[in-house]
């Protein structure tokens, strides 16, 4: 009988380590599975295309530092950096929520006369540096057109939020002639049906007492 109790226990280890041996084959397995993983997403991650955004970013960084270091070179020589505001002409001359650039345009040329000042702001029709210089951003405006310029870089900015709807552009490396030089008279605009001032109407061609010298 103490025979069969040993045979029996033999049996019962034996059935215990079996089942151990079986049970931490898994876990053993587990590891090569994980670095098995690894590798396949290693592969994907190095076969997966460059974002394209990082091969633009240096350009665009580029062209912003080539365009400020050629701002600072005109002024440190001296030399007036121009700023422009462009839109469709019949928005700055005939636009309801616009009546009062006009008024506004008044009393600056006025302060500046009083004050002895050179006048630092004009309006340029069809300005010929629009599609020579800027053709991208020339054609992102309806013609005919109408530039706001000035070397007044705060007023600039004021009169960018005042009116909205207009490009920005940075005439860099244009000298004032160019900047100035107009391309085709605008024509005669429609006066908005409904008038929401409550100063009378301007005159048609309030806009050209505003032109450069050179085109009056």
């Amino acid at each position: 009988m103490a025979q069969s109790m040993r045979t029996a226990a033999t049996g019962t280890e034996c059935r215990a380590f079996s089942s151990g041996r079986r049970a931490a084959a898994p876990r053993a397995a587990a590891p090569a599975r994980r670095v098995q993983q690894q590798q396949q997403q290693q592969c994907m991650r190095a076969a997966a295309p460059a974002p394209m955004v990082a091969a633009r970013r240096p350009t665009l960084v580029q062209a912003v530092a080539s365009q400020q270091s050629s701002a600072q070179q005109q002024q440190a020589s001296g030399e007036k950096v121009w700023w422009a505001l462009v839109a469709n002409a019949e928005f700055y001359c005939a636009e309801v929520q616009n009546e009062s650039v006009a008024e506004q345009l008044r009393e600056k040329a006025r302060y500046f006369r009083e004050q002895g000042k050179e006048q630092d702001f004009f309006l340029v029709p069809n300005p010929k540096w629009l599609d020579a210089k800027y053709p991208a951003q020339g054609k992102q405006v309806r013609r005919p057109c109408l530039a706001l310029v000035s070397t007044d870089t705060t007023w600039i900015t004021f009169m960018k939020l005042r009116l909205d709807r207009v490009l920005k552009i940075e005439l860099v490396g244009l000298t004032t002639e160019e900047v100035l030089e107009a391309g085709e008279a605008l024509p005669e605009f429609k006066r908005p049906e409904i008038k929401t001032s409550p100063y009378p109407w301007y005159s048609a061609g309030w806009w050209e007492k505003f032109y450069p010298p050179s085109s009056q």
